[in-house]
């Protein structure tokens, strides 16, 4: 039984960070294709 609560607890942690973020980035003003980019220039800048 622990195992099957630990995974619901798991789900709804993700989804609770989700909305954060998506909450966060709408405060922000941020757009989803600009985190992309970020996220592919800093791993570019990285991987040098």
């Amino acid at each position: 039984m622990k195992k099957s609560e630990t995974k619901d607890g798991g789900f709804l942690q993700i989804i609770i960070v989700i909305i954060i973020a998506l909450l966060i980035m709408k405060y922000f003003g941020v757009t989803i294709s600009e985190v992309v980019i970020w996220f592919k220039t800093f791993f570019a800048s990285v991987l040098k």
